[in-house]
């Protein structure tokens, strides 16, 4: 695979220094190490390897071994993979420096300059320990895309994060009686495009150790957890570990579908579902905010001026975001669209300029970009790259943000309002807004948000209008 010039940067994040002491732990790698087979496969400049070289060292002397018997332990049963030929060296003589202190000399370390995905094992490990590269599906090449797509199950659907194919041929690295523990973005427990890598690993985990809120990483905003899982595991439960609350809860993994959520929690019975009374849906899509959407501009009797520009007024609505709400900032959206009969009317060409010829003259000075958005194949120069939405909006609504701090905000908008951030609701059945705003702002939400939601950063989480609508109350 023909990587980017940033993609080792990417991968280079390495764990600190007490969370290698829990990963251990976590993993048993305590004791009677001797001979137990270990692999690191994505190891950096070495930093779980030196705490593994160390333990597996002192183990030794502990059962009397000599110190060829030690380098001999060191040479055939500590793997280790980096791709990167600087950090490569770097963990080699890391790994050298340990085991000089020792008095064992030149040691043929088992430590390869290769892409572990695209390596054939023949050996199978007592442990597969580490801290695989976090690269989101967009920083991901079309080669990388393509070979992780045709290689691992974790990676058939969807935008898919590169440790996906990680854990998954790390848990298949795996003998009949391996353990696997893992720092993991702690988004796969929730991301739709996880679904399959859950169900590969539901069998085998036994233990999530989950540091939610907690900042590992000093320049990375993902949250993270220690994935422990055994080869043979059949146990129905697992330990579930809020290491920031210091809680510990004991989950039947027959509750975990589809977004994990880790509660006591019980079956669902006799609950009303939200999304069978309201519609929590995404926002209109410009593609384009820049030029639809307007922060900065002058009211005439006829007209909205930006720049050099003038808009006719009948095109114009009150633009909101969650974020403009919040701080009280005033926007406006051109809407290229009208509602007869409260149906979506959609303009021609033809019609949309002789009606509009101002509005025509600030659209077509920015066409090379309205014409470079991906957009949906039946959309017009002056429409929204997106025609989801535009259905249902004209209608009292309400509008949350799809990031959720300390607690819910919610906000009413007008039938003429247009959201265009955030995820708004409409009802659909029997109940008013008023109550889907209560139930929205209420406690049980809000815990309902804290355990399904994905960690932003800090204590921000973020949620989606499927979430929303999955709520039961």
């Amino acid at each position: 695979m023909n990587k980017p010039k940033n993609y080792y940067d990417k991968c280079q994040i390495f764990t600190p220094a007490e969370n290698v002491i829990e990963l251990l732990d976590a993993a048993g790698y305590k004791e009677n190490l001797f001979e137990k087979k270990v692999l690191e496969n994505a190891c950096g400049d070495g930093n779980i390897l030196k705490e593994i070289v160390k333990r597996y060292i002192q183990d030794a002397f502990n059962q009397n071994k000599t110190l060829k018997e030690i380098q001999l332990g060191l040479e055939n049963n500590i793997y280790g993979f980096e791709i990167d030929p600087k950090h490569h060296q770097k963990c080699i003589k890391n790994l050298d420096d340990i085991a000089n202190t020792y008095n064992i000399k030149d040691v043929h370390w088992k430590i390869f300059q290769k892409d572990f995905l695209k390596t054939k094992m023949t050996n199978t490990f007592d442990f597969v320990i580490g801290n695989p590269p976090y690269i989101v599906y967009k920083e991901l090449s079309i080669d990388d895309r393509q070979y992780l797509k045709k290689h691992f199950k974790s990676c058939t659907k969807g935008k898919f994060d590169y440790c996906y194919a990680f854990i998954e041929a790390s848990l298949n690295a795996l003998n009949k009686n391996g353990i696997l523990a893992y720092l993991i973005p702690s988004s796969i427990f929730k991301n739709v495009f996880a679904q399959n890598l859950r169900q590969i690993l539901l069998k085998h985990i036994t233990i999530i150790a989950d540091y939610t809120t907690k900042k590992l990483f000093e320049n990375a905003l993902i949250a993270a957890a220690i994935l422990v899982c055994e080869k043979n595991s059949n146990s129905s439960n697992l330990i579930y570990k809020d290491v920031e609350n210091r809680k510990t809860l004991e989950i039947k993994k027959e509750l975990l579908s589809d977004k994990w959520i880790f509660s006591n929690g019980s079956l669902i019975d006799n609950k009303k579902r939200f999304g069978d009374y309201f519609n929590a849906s995404i926002t209109v899509a410009t593609l384009l905010n820049e030029i639809f959407i307007l922060k900065e501009y002058t009211c005439t009797d006829n007209y909205i001026l930006v720049n050099d520009y003038k808009i006719e007024k009948d095109l114009i609505r009150k633009a909101y975001s969650p974020r403009s709400l919040n701080s009280h900032h005033k926007e406006l959206i051109i809407f290229p669209y009208q509602y007869i009969n409260n149906k979506l009317t959609r303009y021609t060409e033809d019609e949309f300029e002789k009606l509009y010829p101002e509005a025509t003259k600030y659209f077509k000075h920015n066409i090379e970009q309205l014409n470079k958005r991906k957009s949906d194949s039946s959309v017009k120069y002056f429409e929204y790259g997106r025609t989801q939405a535009l259905s249902h909006l004209n209608q009292e609504k309400l509008l949350t943000s799809i990031v959720v701090t300390n607690k819910v905000k919610v906000y009413k908008l007008s039938t003429k309002d247009i959201p265009y951030s955030g995820i708004f609701i409409i009802p659909i059945k029997d109940k008013p807004l008023s109550e889907a705003k209560r139930l929205l702002e209420s406690a049980a939400f809000f815990k309902y948000v804290q355990q399904i939601g994905i960690n932003a950063s800090g204590k921000s989480i973020r949620i989606t209008a499927k979430d929303v609508n999955n709520f039961y109350f």
